[in-house]
């Protein structure tokens, strides 16, 4: 299960991200399509204009560094701008791995033991002391 921790943390995105940008990619790429790629400018504008907002989510809201957060965002506004679908699926995956570490996490935070109170420590080590 370690493992599977340590590949969503590398891979994994911020579902925000990962399905937020799959969402656009596909609506770009309709958009590319009906036009016969008139509207690729449009396209290109688009994905490095998100790649800011993906950068910073990343950081913030999954905790990644700066260094992953901006490989992270820059890669996913790159795929967004290529005029093919195919792209789309690296941020729907991302946004898969980055759920399941999401939802890992809160199992994490329940199984961590609770710290004593001060009082109790206290009163340990006068125990001990007797």
């Amino acid at each position: 299960m370690d493992s599977l921790k340590k590949l969503s943390q590398s891979f994994g995105l911020h579902p925000l991200v990962g399905f937020g940008m799959f969402a656009i990619d596909m609506m770009l790429f309709g958009a590319e399509t009906l036009t016969f790629e008139l509207t690729l400018p449009f396209s290109v504008a688009v994905g490095a204009a998100l790649t800011i907002p993906s950068i910073l989510i990343q950081r913030h809201s999954f905790n990644d560094n700066w260094g992953a957060a901006i490989g992270k965002g820059t890669l996913i506004g790159v795929l967004t701008a290529i005029p093919t679908p195919l792209p789309a699926l690296v941020p729907l995956l991302g946004g898969a791995l980055g759920t399941m570490q999401m939802l890992g996490s809160g199992k994490d935070k329940n199984n961590q033991k609770k710290l004593e109170a001060p009082e109790e420590i206290i009163e340990a080590e006068y125990e001990e002391e007797k």
